[in-house]
């Protein structure tokens, strides 16, 4: 069994091993760069999801790492991962700032030693299975609403032509933010901008629609997608401008943030909860890292269905349980572990795959 330890350690191995070839040849700045970047990206996203898995999408690295002095994580352990975290940061803000190899070496060396300090002390769901990463790919379109200086981002699933594309999600953004999302996606290497990327007649029918601004397609995790959109969700807003068009009006939206939720609380838990309990977690972290509130009653109904099913679920099958799975458009058959009582008011299914499958 791969651990998410084990999995960030093999990280830290990749990237020692890339910058020791270039101990042996002249080499750029900008090679150095490049593998701190991805490690630095790769031991951030630990943080959020193994680390600390309760972490709200606002909390940032630095916050991550001091947040270990209250659970007794040494001084000297903490300034390992700092000065990995600063090196990070230099190679990724900073064009001027100084990324040698032997700095790099050093800090991720040491870094490592951090990790390893972590990993044995079973901190978080560091021990715990990697999760199952849910690729798609996805449209993610932009368009300018100038009046309420916002941007309305749309995520969608590319369709036959006749049907053009659904929508799965929809965020409204601060206008002047598109920017910054725009460059947090790139930096995933997951993002594809442009009409390059599209079909001509595709791109074409994207510049049909009114206040259109760009348009790219996300080629990764979903979960990852979601979590950087949400971010950014301008929620004050979106809801003062048109809040029948707000994203927990959106059946799919919920549906989908709250499965996220659902099975990110079911395998971080270290022991079962009861179902009020479990229907909290899920709402609480829907709305922390999903930007999905708990404001409409759908919402929370959803929620509490998604708990009704997952503690039907021996506890030792939480950490197994993925998600979401679309079975909405051109549905496979598949074996259903736990259904709910009424198809109707609840539409999920937890098939004999451990996936949570929206209906």
């Amino acid at each position: 069994m791969v651990t998410r330890g084990d999995e960030v350690l093999a990280a830290f191995a990749a990237a020692l091993a890339a910058l020791d070839e270039l101990r042996l040849e002249h080499y750029e700045d900008s090679a150095v760069r490049s593998i701190v970047e991805r490690l630095g990206s790769r031991l951030e996203r630990f943080f959020k999801t193994a680390v600390f898995p309760d972490a709200a999408a606002s909390d940032t690295f630095d916050t991550l790492i001091n947040r270990l002095k209250s659970l007794g994580i040494a001084k000297t352990v903490r300034g390992q991962l700092h000065s990995v975290r600063d090196l990070y940061n230099d190679a990724k803000h900073d064009p001027a700032a100084s990324v040698r190899l032997k700095r790099a070496v050093d800090a991720i060396s040491a870094a490592r030693g951090g990790v390893e300090t972590l990993i044995a002390n079973g901190i978080g769901a560091t021990a715990a299975p990697i999760e199952k990463v849910i690729s798609r790919l996805l449209w993610v379109s932009a368009y300018d609403v100038y009046v309420g200086g916002v941007t309305e981002v749309y995520v969608s699933l590319p369709l036959p032509e006749d049907i053009f594309a659904t929508h799965l999600d929809l965020v409204w953004i601060d206008g002047l933010a598109w920017d910054s999302m725009k460059a947090e996606l790139l930096a995933t290497g997951c993002f594809h901008y442009g009409k390059e990327h599209f079909d001509p007649e595709v791109y074409a029918r994207f510049g049909q629609e009114q206040d259109f601004l760009n348009a790219g397609v996300w080629d990764g995790d979903y979960r990852q997608l979601i979590q950087i959109i949400s971010k950014y969700e301008d929620r004050p807003t979106a809801g003062r401008l048109i809040p029948n068009l707000r994203r927990d009006h959106m059946s799919i939206a919920v549906h989908s943030a709250i499965a996220l939720a659902g099975v990110d609380v079911a395998t971080a838990a270290t022991a079962p909860l009861g179902l009020d309990e479990l229907r909290a977690a899920i709402l609480k972290r829907a709305d922390e890292v999903y930007a999905m509130p708990d404001e409409r009653s759908w919402v929370q109904a959803t929620a509490a269905g998604l708990a009704e099913l997952i503690v039907q679920l021996p506890f030792a099958a939480w950490s197994q349980l993925n998600g979401p799975f679309w079975n909405l458009w051109n549905p496979k058959p598949f074996t259903a572990a736990v259904s709910p009582a009424d198809a109707k008011k609840i539409r999920y299914v937890i098939d004999d795959a451990s996936r949570v499958v929206i209906v």
